[in-house]
This record gives C-alpha cells, sequence and structure tokens, in this order.
C-alpha cells in the first residue's frame, strides 16, 4: 500500500486555505496555523505545498530550509485544448493538472510554464495546452500530477466535459484521496479504471486547516474572501462551495488515516 501523502494549501492560494506558510514558532490559539509549525512540531522531513501560483514559493522555501525540511512545490494550473481557443463554452472541457518541480531548473521551467498560462494562456484564469507543456518539458526536472477533483477525468464524468489530454510525452501520476464525499468512491474507481497498468496512482489527502474544529473558520473565511459583486453573496447557510460537505481537508483528519 502507497503511503498516504498530505498535500497542503497556503493563503496564497487566496480564498482556498487558512493555513500559512510562516516560520515556525508563528501559531498560536488567536491567528492561523503555520504550515510549517504544523510539520515541525509533528516531526515531517517533507511536506508537499500545492498552490495556484507561484507567490508563496519563496517564504515557504527559505523557511522550510530555516527548519530543515524538505519542501515538494506544485503549480496547480487548468489545462485546455489550445491556449489560443478562448471561447466561453468550452470551459466546461477544460480541467487542473499539477505541475511539480525537482530541482532548481524545474523551478525555472515552472516559472516559464506559469508566465505563459498567465500571458498568452490566460482567459478567467491562468490556463496551459499540452503542446506549451511540451515545449517545457524535462521529465528529469518536472512531474505531471492528475488531481482527484476537478481532473478531466472528474469533469468529464461530473460536468459533462470533454477533455482528452495527451500523455503521448508525458506520463502523468494520478492522486487518489478519500475525503468521504458522495462521490469519492466512484470517482476513485474511474480513475483506477483508466490507469489499469498504464500510470501510476498516489494516494493523497488535500490539507486546507489543521484541525476539523476548524471547518466552520475556513468555510467562514472562503465565504468572505468569495464575495463578488456580480455574484450571489455566499453565506454559512448556503455557501455552495464543490467539493465543501465533508471536514475531512484537515491535517487532523491525515493524521487519523496514517495512524490507522
Amino acid at each position: 500500500m502507497h503511503e498516504v501523502l498530505p498535500l497542503f494549501k497556503s493563503h496564497y492560494s487566496i480564498g482556498k486555505s487558512i493555513l500559512t506558510l510562516a516560520d515556525a514558532g508563528s501559531s498560536d490559539a488567536t491567528g492561523p496555523d503555520s504550515i510549517i509549525d504544523i510539520c515541525v512540531d509533528n516531526k515531517l522531513k517533507t511536506f508537499y505545498l500545492i498552490e495556484d501560483g507561484m507567490t508563496g514559493f519563496l517564504e515557504g522555501y527559505y523557511n522550510s530550509k530555516n527548519n530543515n525540511l524538505n519542501m515538494r512545490f506544485g503549480l496547480r494550473v487548468s489545462l485546455c485544448r489550445d491556449i489560443n481557443d478562448k471561447d466561453k463554452d468550452k470551459l466546461k472541457d477544460e480541467s487542473k493538472c499539477i505541475i511539480f518541480c525537482k530541482n532548481k531548473t524545474g523551478y525555472e521551467l515552472l516559472l516559464k510554464i506559469y508566465t505563459e498560462a498567465s500571458t498568452n494562456g490566460f482567459y478567467y484564469i491562468p490556463r496551459i495546452d499540452f503542446e506549451t507543456l511540451h515545449k517545457y518539458w524535462d521529465d528529469s526536472s518536472l512531474s505531471l500530477i492528475i488531481p482527484f477533483y476537478d481532473s478531466f477525468i472528474h469533469c468529464n464524468k461530473f460536468d459533462l466535459g470533454n477533455f482528452v489530454p495527451d500523455f503521448s510525452q508525458i506520463s502523468p501520476i494520478f492522486f487518489i484521496e478519500d475525503n468521504d464525499l458522495p462521490f469519492d468512491k466512484a470517482l476513485k474507481r474511474d480513475v483506477e479504471n483508466y490507469c489499469s497498468d498504464k500510470y501510476e496512482t498516489q494516494k493523497t489527502k488535500s490539507i486546507y486547516y489543521k484541525n476539523r474544529s476548524d471547518f466552520p473558520h475556513y468555510m467562514t473565511f472562503r465565504c468572505i474572501s468569495d464575495s463578488n459583486p456580480g455574484r450571489a453573496k455566499k453565506t454559512l447557510s448556503k455557501p455552495n462551495f464543490d467539493h465543501m460537505c465533508s471536514d475531512n481537508f484537515s491535517f487532523e483528519s491525515w493524521k487519523e488515516v496514517v495512524n490507522g
């Protein structure tokens, strides 16, 4: 059985997490928890940080280094068929991927990929296509991950998407999660059937807050940060966030799974 990797996200992915990347000793009962503190207190030597942008990389890198931690950084970005095709009707055919950098060269390539996604590929959000990925790809420096939620399998199955990936030059790893959501088992079955003997899978757990008891605070933060004059107001009684009917996206939940 594979180990279950802890996938942290910080406040740099705006509105997605209430965890910070502040240095060890910064957490207290009245403020946000630091991923660095969580790792130090629980004797984790390596942690996985998945962000929706590159802004938090440097703080995470230096504070990890100061506390003898190994940070594995991944960029979560939208995959599309063609970054030049900016048709609103085709948004449902887009999905998410995660690109991990393995070394300094990988970090530099990741910056180039994100720059392309945020400029040439930008349409509401940063987007990248396989043609662009192939242009920058280096297996020794980067790894492609297909996340459990919002992947092309998830979008094709539940959102009537029609995205066909091009894995002719890049062999991905597929993440699998179980957060007690109603569709987790069905989605897991589809991922395993797709991968079969072709692609590697890895069990993971997404972590957006420290304890289950932090879930109401997390939801409050999301409702506030998602405020937009053009959309319906988010409230705790009617938040309307995808995948948020479970309080298992916590470090506490990951510990329970790992400790059996």
